[in-house]
């Protein structure tokens, strides 16, 4: 029955398309619905919130000026949520495979189960990182799904019947084929590399047609220059006109190191980007690090997808009769042809990173973009080594193989996208309790924050977009109200120093803020701990983990800069975060903490009392503080002796002389509604 299905779709070439659109999901799409906006994503999907489409000119024109076709075609139709954005990059990523599949076909027709191995291979390679930071990735997919097609159109051309209309029907593929490659070059420079590829290509297109030496070596070249004439006006554009207005190239002094220390590296990060990669097929067998839910469920999908995969390989149509043998027409060799081409195009791939000392890091969410230029021709130098294997008559083992590596990859990616959704989560939870700690704040603050391990996948400039929208969503200027600030990147940079008076002057591509050291907010974020608005006021009571190299920055902080009690409450854009959640820890904590700001302390001491019900209490003892002042300015001392035993015995003593501190402060002022129990805590 299987195979009858499998025959009905391959007969209305629909069966392999269909198959990578269903891997494209179960490796990429399953957790969608859960994901959010990352990275960059943030300030693209902030500029289409201001100005609409016709922002992205100006905010793309520092590095990419003619990249912002892809963004501007796309955020009419999908708006400000994220949700769209996830759909058309699996379609657009679906679509970069499907082409490297039809290339593969064109060049090979008569190896059907390769192209689908390497098909498959590509889907799940698990060296990227990336696929769930949607807004961006669309960009890269349609540049990559453009240089394919400029691939396949001149393929095309090559392989047309040497009869009628000649002219007009090479004219027919390599125009449009040309059209593609200068839109995905001037698009995006990831791809520069692959020009390497394109005589390989071309060499093998006219063997098939079974070309003479002194002929296949003209018509090579005739259709291969006009693509090296366009790729050639690109270099020249981007080099000695548009120049290098971010990464720099290297080079003059930097020569020594270029043939030394950059040049070694090299063949480590090619090693750990072609085979390093692939250990994540491995499963976790630990639910170490996984709910207990989610670790079965990873587990289910590589054993579904494993064996799903095995079924559709060993099932899949065998050569018909009349078919070649294992090798093409003209003793064409698909392995020693195959293995050129991913040998190129895995040493030209890296070049556009390389020549700008841009290193690639498979661990790195951010330095693992780069392996996208490696995915088709890592595919296939793995396809070539599956091809020999499978000849020596190993055939189940190899399509066990394949299996396997297929379906850890897709568990791996299912793996990566939980982490993708589980930073999203802390993202929302880290803005809704600043909201409450900052219903209102001053235009032209910065918040100085401390590095965020637990948002790994947000810079400060993406949490600034963030902090815009949602302080000043009706701002439509370039000029940023607010600006967020690691300090420990900012420093002696766009933040001069930590002195009064300092000028702030922070560029965001078209996008501008202008601010000052004497409208600083230092904010610190720990979880499981509660976010922290401090300043120099009580040292004494820092977050036990609070660094070091931000203590200078306490007594620029001011408070002042909060609105307590403005008109409206600011909030996060509600239909790009979920649902606040429900009356944690935290939700209290923050309300208290603003409540003693404006010296509420009986509210401050309500919400204690609200807290301390909780099953799940505070994970950060200083915390507590704010409560045990509430309930002594409250006349509670029963409570606030309820409370500094517990930070006591929390704290294991470490506290006892701030404790006792705060006991004597409030006494000094209410000295008549305490007694002598806080003295225990007292030296």
């Amino acid at each position: 029955m299987a195979k009858k299905i499998l025959d009905s779709l391959e007969k209305f070439h629909l069966l392999v398309p269909l198959t990578l659109l269903l891997l494209c999901v179960l490796a990429h799409g399953l957790l969608i619905p859960t994901l959010g906006y990352y990275w960059d994503d943030w300030p693209y999907a902030y500029i289409n919130h201001m100005f609409g489409p016709e922002g992205y000119p100006d905010f793309v024109a520092l590095d990419r000026p003619y990249s912002a076709w892809t963004f501007m075609g796309l955020s009419p139709v999908f708006g400000e949520r994220p949700f769209g954005y996830h759909i058309s990059a699996l379609l657009f990523f679906w679509l970069c495979v499907l082409l490297f599949w039809y290339l593969l076909r064109l060049l090979w027709p008569q190896h059907k189960k390769e192209a689908l191995w390497a098909s498959l291979l590509f889907v799940v390679y698990p060296g990227f990182l990336g696929h769930p930071q949607a807004i961006i990735y669309n960009h890269h997919f349609i540049a990559m799904a453009l240089y394919l097609f400029s691939f396949i159109g001149m393929v095309r051309a090559i392989q047309v019947p040497m009869k009628g209309c000649l002219a007009w029907r090479l004219i027919a593929w390599h125009l449009p084929a040309l059209g593609a490659l200068v839109l995905s070059q001037f698009s995006i420079e990831y791809f520069l590399g692959w020009e390497a590829i394109r005589p390989i290509l071309v060499w093998i297109a006219l063997k098939q047609r079974d070309v003479d030496l002194d002929r296949r070596v003209g018509w090579g070249l005739m259709h291969t220059i006009p693509y090296w004439f366009a790729s050639l006006g690109f270099f020249i554009w981007r080099i000695f006109i548009f120049r290098f207005p971010t990464y720099q190239p290297l080079g003059g002094e930097e020569t020594k190191f270029v043939l030394r220390d950059w040049v070694a590296a090299i063949p480590t990060q090619i090693f750990e980007t072609v085979f390093g990669a692939w250990g994540r097929a491995f499963p976790h067998l630990s639910p170490e690090g996984f709910s207990r839910s989610f670790w079965l469920a990873y587990l289910a999908l590589i054993g579904l997808t494993s064996g799903f995969v095995f079924i559709l390989l060993y099932l899949y149509p065998r050569k018909k009769a009349g078919d070649k043998g294992s090798e093409s027409v003209s003793g064409f060799s698909f392995g020693r042809h195959a293995l050129l081409i991913a040998c190129v195009g895995i040493a030209f791939s890296g070049l556009p990173f390389w020549l700008t000392d841009l290193n690639i890091n498979i661990r790195s969410v951010f330095y693992s973009r780069f392996t996208i230029s490696f995915m088709p021709w890592v595919a296939l130098l793995f396809t070539v080594v599956l091809h020999y294997i499978y000849r020596t008559r190993l055939k189940l083992p190899t399509l066990t193989l394949i299996a396997l590596l297929v379906g850890g990859s897709t568990g791996f990616h299912f793996w990566n996208a939980n982490f993708y959704r589980n930073e999203w989560v802390v993202l929302q939870r880290y803005f809704q309790q600043l909201t409450r700690r900052l219903p209102g704040l001053a235009p032209g603050t910065s918040l100085v924050i401390n590095d965020l391990r637990s948002l790994s996948l947000y810079q400060d400039d993406s949490l600034t977009a963030i902090l815009n929208w949602t302080y000043a969503p009706e701002n439509d200027s370039n000029d940023l109200d607010y600006m967020v600030q690691y300090l420990s990147v900012r420093l002696g940079n766009e933040i001069p120093a930590l002195k009064p008076g300092q000028q702030i002057e922070h560029p965001i591509r078209s996008l501008q803020f202008s601010g000052s050291t004497d409208q600083i907010l230092v904010v610190y974020y720990e979880p499981p701990g509660c976010l922290r608005v401090l300043d120099d006021a009580h040292p004494e009571r820092l977050p036990e983990d609070f660094p070091d190299f931000m203590l200078p920055a306490l007594p620029l902080s001011k408070l002042s800069l909060i609105d307590t009690s403005p008109q409206k409450a600011a909030s996060p854009p509600g239909y790009l975060f979920d649902a606040v959640p429900g009356k944690s820890w935290c939700f209290y904590f923050e309300e208290a903490e603003l409540a003693a700001q404006k010296r509420d302390w009986v509210r401050a001491a309500a919400l204690g009392d609200e807290a301390f019900r909780l099953e799940d209490q505070s994970n950060e003892v200083t915390e507590l503080f704010v409560f045990i002042e509430a309930y002594l300015r409250t006349g509670q001392p029963e409570s606030a002796l309820f409370v500094s035993e517990y930070l006591q015995e929390r704290s294991g003593d470490s506290y006892d002389g701030v404790i006792c501190d705060l006991w004597m402060q409030v006494e000094g002022e209410q000295p008549e509604l305490f007694g002598t129990d806080y003295k225990k805590f007292c030296p």
